[in-house]
């Protein structure tokens, strides 16, 4: 998923964060692991899950700004690293197989800790048996 954020005139980069909570279960090969949130969590690594924390770009949500500093784009990637094929693979909902796995991906006021704008999306990957073709859906739902 590509995000692109572009400030109101008046606004600095400076007075915002930007972020994502993530909910659901990420499978390999039918271990999920620790990889189950019931509830939302951050979606990045600790004390950094900001994608942009009003100073600094993390390395998750491979954001950039533009010269002017008035424009940002994300990028977030399924987190299946290191991979074998053959193997199997699942995100979607914690509990079951039939649900997504759920995003919430917000600016924040990082004076205030204000959302000022979020985006809730949700995907699942679903491929049982690799080589043979599996499933994967998307949605937007939400929006505010």
């Amino acid at each position: 998923m590509k995000f692109r954020l572009e400030l109101e005139e008046g606004s600095s980069k400076a007075d915002c964060m930007v972020g994502q909570m993530k909910r659901g279960r990420s499978e390999i090969a039918g271990n999920a692991g620790n990889d189950v949130w019931n509830d939302f969590v951050p979606d990045g690594e600790t004390g950094a899950w900001h994608w942009w924390d009003g100073e600094k770009l993390s390395p998750v949500g491979f954001g950039e700004w533009d010269r002017a500093g008035r424009v940002a784009t994300f990028e977030d990637k399924p987190g299946f690293y290191k991979v074998d094929a053959g193997q199997s693979l699942y995100m979607g909902a914690a509990r079951g197989r039939t649900g997504y796995f759920d995003f919430k991906t917000f600016i924040q006021d990082r004076t205030t800790l204000k959302i000022i704008q979020e985006i809730n999306w949700s995907m699942r990957i679903d491929v049982p048996t690799p080589g043979t073709g599996g499933n994967f859906w998307w949605s937007f739902s939400d929006q505010k």
